[in-house]
């Protein structure tokens, strides 16, 4: 999606962005399932840790309402007397990530094993500041007066001394780490200005352990991938609902991604990228690969091949339609 609140629900649940977020659509009181929610099934406890007021941005409304047993926000990193509170805090959003990111590694410290946990991040956020005592050492250093490089150098950081954290907890080596960013904001290169390139994110799988098959991939992969790749790894063998797929397991010619924007669906597979307006009529085909830019519309042009995407296309959106007007995005509630 475009906004903080379209990832969460796709990240965790696997629910995409079509017309308006799906917490803020009417049927957000529907039963929905998350990572959270199956692997507590399995024993699994369960936090969510998000370094802003509690209850900012409805994300601990939703991580109570799809099973996470735990929340940890603003309010439980100023109880925490090995920290120094709010004067970690950013004066805007939340607190600094730095701090937040240590929190988040010692209070893993403290779960019962296994767990799952998920960290929302903040400081890479406007009004792109970096904490004073970094000023000078996070810097743009490209020369485009991009405020955000900066935050990303921190936030990098910020992760690097995560990870010293974690490399040294007992459950390290048995975690699965994934990393990726909610959406994406200011850009530098005119290639992440197109239809296509305002929704590349990145998304990377860590096994510290190096026993899972994980590793460069050929394929198209979007944020509803995360859950169903995650549970796959895991040996997950029970049935659940997801609108994604296993990144691992899936040959590269069968991934997909879909996104919709102001009336505007596109999906993008093989070496296309279709556009199409919400009265399924088509507004483009490009070859992506060739293309990246959108510049020649191939409607018209690709034969059968443009049909059988369209179907596709518009298969996925009826199948998300009627799972939420008729309340089926679980399998119990589809029974």
């Amino acid at each position: 999606g475009r906004k903080s609140i379209d990832a969460l629900p796709a990240i965790v649940s696997s629910i995409p962005m079509f017309v308006e977020p799906y917490v803020l659509t009417r049927y957000a009181t529907n039963k929905v399932e998350s990572i959270a929610s199956l692997l507590g099934f399995q024993g699994y406890h369960s936090a969510f840790f998000h370094g802003a007021d509690n209850g900012s941005m409805g994300f601990e409304a939703f991580a109570r309402k799809t099973g996470y047993q735990d929340y940890f926000g603003r309010t439980e990193y100023n109880d925490d007397n090995r920290f120094e509170g709010d004067k970690d805090f950013d004066g805007t959003w939340a607190i600094w990530d730095e701090e937040f990111m240590q929190f988040y590694a010692l209070k893993m410290t403290e779960m019962k094993e296994p767990f799952m946990t998920t960290l929302f991040s903040a400081s890479s956020h406007h009004p792109y500041k970096v904490p004073a005592k970094y000023e000078n050492r996070f810097k743009d250093e490209t020369g485009d007066n991009n405020p955000l490089h900066k935050c990303i150098r921190y936030v990098d950081y910020c992760l690097q001394e995560f990870f010293k954290t974690a490399e040294k907890q007992p459950w390290f080596k048995n975690t699965i780490f994934v990393i990726t960013a909610d959406h994406t904001n200011i850009v530098s290169e005119e290639k992440y200005n197109t239809d296509l390139g305002l929704y590349a994110v990145p998304i990377l799988f860590y096994d510290p352990s190096d026993t899972l098959p994980i590793g460069i991939k050929e394929g198209i992969a979007q944020q509803t991938d995360i859950m169903p790749t995650i549970l796959n790894l895991l040996g997950y063998d029970k049935t659940y609902l997801a609108f994604g797929k296993d990144l691992i397991h899936t040959e590269a010619d069968k991934t997909w991604a879909v996104n919709q924007e102001n009336g505007v669906y596109q999906f993008i597979k093989g070496d296309y990228v279709v556009q199409m307006t919400e009265d399924t009529q088509i507004k483009g085909v490009y070859d992506f690969k060739k293309d990246w830019m959108l510049k020649n519309n191939l409607s018209g042009k690709i034969g059968e091949k443009e049909q059988e995407l369209q179907q596709e296309l518009k298969a996925i959106i009826q199948d998300y339609m009627i799972r939420m007007v008729e309340d089926k995005l679980t399998v119990k509630s589809a029974e």
